[in-house]
Parts: C-alpha cells; sequence; structure tokens
C-alpha cells in the first residue's frame, strides 16, 4: 500500500507518497514528490518528482492543473541568433513542437509537461534519437539510422553543440562557428502552453502568436465530449459543423443562430433602452444563462452596444461593448496628459479595435488588447498591468531573480537587462495607476474611432467651466493605412449596387 505523508495537499503543500513501484527495476522502494503550486503570472501547476533509491533512476514531470483555455495557441518563432536559444519555453502535454526546416516533431506524448529552454529542448531531443541508434543498428534498419543521424546533427548543430564529428572541439571553436537560422512552431490545443518573449512588454518581431478555434477531433483528445450528432453517427467529422459541441466554444462566443426566437417576440418593437436578453451557455460551467444587451447613447460621441453576461449558477460575469452605427471615413487618435489625480479619473471607453501606447514606459498594448472596455484611466492602467503579469510567467517571481543562463544546472545567475526592465516596466506602471508618478501620456489609437475619453471631474467645477476647452485632451482624426483597411476587412468591402440595382453592362 502506499503511505501518504501530511494530509491532502493544499497549495504550496509538498505531499510525498512512499513505496511506489519503480518503471526501472520494478522495486516498490520509489518515492514520489507532489507539489501543487502556481507559477507567477501563469497557470496552477503540478510538479511530480520521482527517485528510486535501489536503482537511481529518477523522473521529472509537470501537470497542469488548471482548466483547458477556451481557444488553442499556436507560437512560431524564427530563431536568428544565438540568444533566442536561452528563451524559455513551457510544453504542455497536449502541445506538439515541429521544426520544419527538418522535418522535426516532437509530439504531445513525447517531453511532455516540460519547462526548459529552446536549447535543452533541442539537446534533450538529439540525445534520446541518439540513445536508440545501436537498437537500429542490431535490427539492421540502416535506412532509418542514417536518418536519424542526420537530424541529430541538425539539432546539435541549432543548439550550438559538439557534432558527433567534433567531439573533442573547445568551446571556442564552437562559438566561431556560425549560427543556422530556422523555425519553431509550438501548436498546443488546450492553450497551455508558453514561449518567452525577452522584449516583453514590447512586440517581439521574430515571434508570432495565433490563436484558433478547435476542430471536433482536437476536443476529443483533450477529453471534451463531442456533440450529440457525433455521438450518434458514432464518427466525428471537422468538416461537419454539427460535430462541434456547442459546450466547447470559446468565452464570449454567443451562438444566438442555434436559438430560434418566436414570432411573437420577433414583432414585437423594443425600445431603445430596453434590454434585449437572450439564452447563452456559460462558457464556464455550461450551464444554460442568459446574456443582457442595450443600446447606450454616450453624449457628444455616438452609441453604442453594450452586453453582459452573468451566470447564475458558477458566477462567471463577462462584458463587453462595442460601437454602434456607421464606419466612420477616419481613425481617430486620442492623446491625453495625465498630470494629476482628476485626469486618472477620466472616464475611457477603449473599443475592441483600439491600442493603447505609454510612451514614457516605450509600452504599447496591441490592438484588440483587453477587448472592448469602459473603464477609467486608473482602471486601464492597472488592467495592463495585470495582463502583462499573466502574459509573460518568467518575467515575474522567482523566476526572474533566478535563472540558469549558462544551462549548467549549477547556481542560479544573475537576471539579464531585459528581465530588469520588464520589472521596471510593472513598477512603474504600478505607480503610474496609484498617482505617485506624473506625468505620463495616455494615447488611444482607434481606426474605426470607436473609443472616447470623457473631461476631468474636478471638485468644485461647474458646467460652464467645462465647456472651456480641455487642455489635457487632443483628438485627431487620420487616415486609416491600407494595411489597417486589411485587418478590418475593408478592402474587400464593396457596397456598389447593394440596392439590387443591376450593373451596367461593358462595352
Amino acid at each position: 500500500d502506499k503511505e501518504m505523508d501530511g494530509k491532502r495537499p493544499e497549495a504550496e503543500d509538498v505531499t510525498v507518497v512512499k513505496h511506489c513501484l519503480c518503471p526501472a527495476c520494478g522495486s516498490g522502494n520509489g518515492v514520489t514528490t507532489l507539489l501543487p503550486t502556481e507559477i507567477p503570472t501563469f497557470r496552477n501547476i503540478l510538479v511530480i518528482a520521482f527517485s528510486c533509491d535501489d536503482c537511481g533512476y529518477s523522473n521529472n514531470e509537470v501537470n497542469f492543473s488548471g482548466e483547458i483555455q477556451p481557444r488553442g495557441q499556436k507560437w512560431t518563432l524564427s530563431v536568428s541568433d544565438r540568444n533566442d536559444l536561452n528563451r524559455q519555453i513551457v510544453k504542455a502535454d497536449s502541445a506538439t513542437l515541429v521544426i520544419p526546416d527538418i522535418d522535426f516533431e516532437i509530439p504531445p506524448a513525447t517531453q511532455r509537461g516540460t519547462i526548459s529552454t529552446l536549447e535543452g529542448i533541442l539537446t534533450k531531443s538529439a540525445n534520446a534519437l541518439e540513445s536508440q541508434q545501436a537498437e537500429r543498428l542490431q535490427l539492421g534498419d540502416l535506412d532509418n539510422f542514417h536518418r536519424c543521424h542526420g537530424v541529430i546533427e541538425r539539432l546539435r548543430q541549432y543548439a550550438g553543440k559538439a557534432l558527433l564529428s567534433e567531439v573533442h572541439s573547445d568551446e571556442k571553436s564552437l562559438s566561431s562557428r556560425a549560427f543556422h537560422p530556422f523555425s519553431v512552431i509550438l501548436d498546443d490545443p488546450g492553450g497551455n502552453s508558453f514561449m518567452e518573449n525577452p522584449l516583453s512588454p514590447r512586440d517581439d518581431p521574430h515571434l508570432k502568436i495565433e490563436q484558433y478555434y478547435r476542430t471536433p477531433n482536437q476536443d476529443m483528445a483533450l477529453g471534451l465530449q463531442p456533440s450529440q450528432h457525433a455521438q450518434t453517427e458514432g464518427t466525428i467529422d471537422d468538416s461537419n459543423p454539427l460535430h462541434k459541441n456547442p459546450a466547447n466554444v470559446t468565452q464570449g462566443s454567443h451562438m444566438i443562430e442555434e436559438f430560434s426566437i418566436d414570432d411573437a417576440y420577433q414583432s414585437s418593437i423594443l425600445g431603445r433602452e430596453e434590454p434585449m436578453v437572450f439564452p447563452t451557455p456559460c462558457a464556464s460551467c455550461h450551464q444554460p444563462a442568459e446574456t443582457k444587451m442595450c443600446v447606450a447613447n454616450i453624449p457628444n460621441f455616438k452609441e453604442v452596444v453594450i452586453m453582459a453576461f452573468l451566470c447564475p449558477h458558477c458566477g462567471y460575469k463577462n462584458n463587453e461593448i462595442k460601437g454602434g452605427g456607421a464606419i466612420p471615413e477616419r481613425g481617430c487618435r486620442i492623446t491625453v496628459t495625465v498630470s494629476s489625480a482628476a485626469d486618472l479619473a477620466r472616464e475611457v471607453l477603449k473599443s475592441d479595435t483600439a491600442a493603447i501606447f505609454v510612451p514614457e514606459l516605450d509600452l504599447e498594448l496591441s490592438s484588440g488588447g483587453m477587448g472592448g472596455v469602459y473603464s477609467t484611466i486608473e482602471g486601464l492602467l492597472t488592467k495592463m498591468h495585470e495582463r502583462l503579469k499573466h502574459v509573460n510567467p518568467f518575467g515575474h517571481g522567482d523566476s526572474s531573480m533566478q535563472q540558469h543562463t549558462t544551462n549548467d544546472g549549477g547556481a542560479f545567475s544573475e537576471p539579464d537587462s531585459s528581465h530588469a526592465k520588464f520589472i521596471s516596466v510593472l513598477e512603474n506602471l504600478q505607480q503610474m495607476a496609484s498617482g505617485q508618478l506624473f506625468p505620463l501620456t495616455f494615447v488611444i489609437l482607434d481606426p474605426l474611432a470607436n473609443s472616447f475619453v470623457g473631461p476631468p471631474y474636478r471638485q468644485g467645477e461647474t458646467a460652464k467651466s467645462k465647456e472651456n476647452g480641455d487642455d489635457g485632451l487632443l483628438v485627431e482624426q487620420y487616415e486609416r493605412s491600407h494595411s489597417e483597411n486589411e485587418v478590418l476587412g475593408l478592402n474587400d468591402m464593396r457596397t456598389e449596387h447593394n440596392q439590387g440595382e443591376s450593373e451596367a453592362p461593358k462595352t
């Protein structure tokens, strides 16, 4: 029987399981140590360590104890120099790592639950392939032997290690060897994998992150149930939309088309201020709930559509704001000079197409970040601070202070300059939000001009004084670029002959 030391593990509690079966020697004297913990700014994980005193076998593994993310993620990294080999990577047990240049793939079942650097993953892959070379020779599989030999050589070359023919080469000759760029793709349908951005909080030109909707087969591989149609037919077809379970859709996806509206409700005329209610499955517990939507008119601005969701079963809530009306001809740039606590209290409507810039910190929130938000400048700065903490798990906490930049397993090295700059940005953001760092410039760039910043509210201010102008607010209109129109889908939009008029014949 297994003996458990201590109570049921809580957060940061270590549990030791004795008398475990060793997979190497078969003895029952193995010891498994479990640590449920949370990586700062990332996810809840379960660190599992096994060791056997009889044969010396040991194994470490990381499992993700959190939830499956609403959408899958695909990370594409263009490795252009040796510094990219030090990027830290979290490969979940549902992720696949691919190196297209050599047609090499690490499937989900291999190196699952791994936290390492790119160099460490490449080296481990090369060592794992090399350990089976002798067996391939004994079986007479020469073709597979030579193919694996070529892959091993390329992996060692990418990792900056000595080739099999250069085992006696010194470090100086290895460092002077030309670096060969290559690409790495980390595809995780569960969305729990990660690649480090050393330039954070700025965008990394060599790192591309894509989110995508999972197919029914990918849902099934993650343990998510298929739809009733797929269960009835006994097969799963990714091209059949009926095989996608509505309970597995992403957060914020309201499948309104699946709910019919009766004729009596459709024929009724709703007022502009009256909220519309339609059924929506909860993205957290999948229980039936309701989404409320109404149209509000902001003075001196335009109409906006406000959607609010609150699940009565689990308490999950979500709010979203979108601009109403037609698409304007020009975008707008709003520049706010924040010099006092009154400016921090300005009301801000940030649309889901707007980007935010803080020039003092060289900080940029890309278009679409945080979605549509109605808050204050203080609230947006606080949200940006929290978002930066969550998108870079190695830029905060112990992982930012204790690093192995040499990958030798020895003593911890000093934090590098990128981590120090990232921590400085987080501290400055927190000081700005709390009113300890003035002045600062807050810029909102919205190509659809659906964002709005209100006036400052100072104690004792009258309506007449507000009409005198706002010196701290500058609103500019600009012509959208071709790339902005392409992202918004405006280049392919045609409005000619939309009233059923026939086009004039060409001669």
